[in-house]
């Protein structure tokens, strides 16, 4: 994202001017949170019961997982039905499984039942971010593209580092995983209502083979991914991505099995939570600046670098507080990461092909994220929450330091209209999530 003069172009300020734009927005940035919230305070809750670690990665990772096998689907129905509508239908009716889970928890429910619910919201969050991506055409002139998608790309990815963050101050203000559960409802009804707040019209209907949406939309996606292996301007910063967002899930869930195991238990699960959420926040201060290096590969490899390095000593920091001042670094540099491996990827993919990649970008990621939280907890138990940790980061800093040394610096600029926004760790989402 570049800083434009205040006299022309497009900024981030013009771009919030657009009410609708801006309504939306704050209304995924507000649901991000609260899903994020409400997957967690599961997974707490079901350590806690179980005190298993496969049953908060299964948790954890059902949280990502529809993300990567209802993605394409959900962009079908963001491309059939008014996008306002699907993105207020979204928040209202994960607000409905918020209620729900609250509910079960304070009624004791099995843990089974309540890792269901918390699944079926995850699918309904799925419509989201394909909504908003399609919603922010709609609502923003051509001129102000760059800066709404750069804003859209910001938001997702520091809401889904928010989410942590905003569970961890429930937690230690006293309150446990029912209240959290609650606050997420709340806010999914606060999303909603802001998103209410716009009547865009339905898009036109498809005709001819377009209506084949099935056929059309596998034919998208094997090209896409034809693009991202064949091409080694999409695959290199691809790949980074898929690293930096597996060594988030990892690192989302054995924090919670280090503070549970090692570093004293709820309070610390807070303060680490809390830490991850502030790192990506204070890393939107200088994300411009890196992102816009004329030497992107050298500074990406010294981010990827830095991020599994820290990653790496929170599994051997005897100290909380040491280890919350890693958290913190390791949520600043995974957020650089992502947003240094979305420009060069928009980059590399072109004008004509750059939406069939991203949604390849997509699938990976979030399923990188579902992958990195399955198995922390498997890997905790065979090995220990610190050692494993330790080897986890130092394989993904050698995969990332081969992806980046063969990666060439890419200067040229994509014309505004062949921005399009990235989901982090993901509407997921993000990044996360840049989701």
């Amino acid at each position: 994202m570049s800083r434009s003069a205040p006299t022309s172009g497009p900024t981030f300020r013009s771009a919030l001017r657009e009410r609708d734009f801006r309504l939306l927005l704050a209304g995924h940035g507000v649901g991000t949170v609260a899903q994020l919230v409400m997957t967690l305070a599961v997974g707490i809750e079901v350590l806690e019961r179980t005190s298993s670690s496969l049953w908060v990665s299964v948790t954890v990772a059902l949280g990502f997982a529809p993300y990567v096998i209802f993605s394409g689907y959900a962009g079908l129905l963001a491309d059939r039905w008014s996008r306002s509508s699907m993105l207020t239908w979204s928040f209202v009716s994960r607000a409905g499984c918020g209620a729900v889970l609250a509910a079960g928890l304070l009624l004791h429910w099995p843990v089974p039942l309540l890792v269901g619910v918390a699944a079926i919201a995850a699918v309904l969050a799925t419509p989201s971010y394909p909504a908003l991506a399609a919603a922010t055409l709609e609502t923003v002139p051509d001129e102000q593209l760059p800066a709404a998608n750069a804003l859209v790309t910001g938001v997702e990815n520091v809401t889904w580092m928010a989410g942590p963050g905003v569970l961890g101050l429930i937690l230690l203000s006293g309150s446990g995983p029912t209240m959290a559960t609650t606050i997420s409802a709340g806010l999914f009804v606060a999303a909603g209502c802001l998103a209410a707040r716009v009547r865009l019209l339905p898009p036109a209907r498809a005709t001819g083979a377009d209506v084949a949406g099935s056929e059309v939309g596998g034919s998208e996606l094997w090209e896409g991914l034809r693009i991202v292996v064949s091409r080694g301007s999409v695959r290199r910063p691809m790949t980074v991505a898929v690293i930096d967002n597996f060594l988030y899930g990892y690192l989302v869930v054995a924090m919670v099995l280090l503070a549970d195991r090692l570093l004293g238990g709820a309070e610390a699960i807070g303060w680490l939570n809390a830490g991850l959420s502030v790192g990506a926040i204070a890393a939107m201060l200088v994300v411009n600046r890196l992102s816009g290096h004329r030497k992107p590969a050298p500074v990406l490899f010294a981010v990827m670098t830095v991020f599994a390095a820290a990653t790496g000593l929170v599994g051997v920091s005897p100290w909380v507080p040491l280890t919350v001042g890693l958290v913190t670094v390791a949520g600043a540099t995974t957020l650089i990461a992502e947003v240094m491996s979305v420009t060069l990827l928009q980059r590399g993919a072109g004008e004509e092909q750059a939406a069939r990649v991203f949604g390849v970008y997509d699938q990976l990621n979030v399923g990188a994220i579902a992958v990195g939280s399955l198995i922390a907890g498997p890997l905790a138990d065979r090995f220990g929450p610190s050692l494993a940790i330790v080897v986890v980061a130092a394989c993904c800093l050698v995969a990332s330091t081969l992806a980046t040394s063969r990666m060439r610096d890419g200067a040229r600029r994509i014309p505004k209209h062949a921005a399009r926004p990235a989901h982090l760790r993901s509407s997921s989402t993000a990044p996360r999530a840049v989701g």
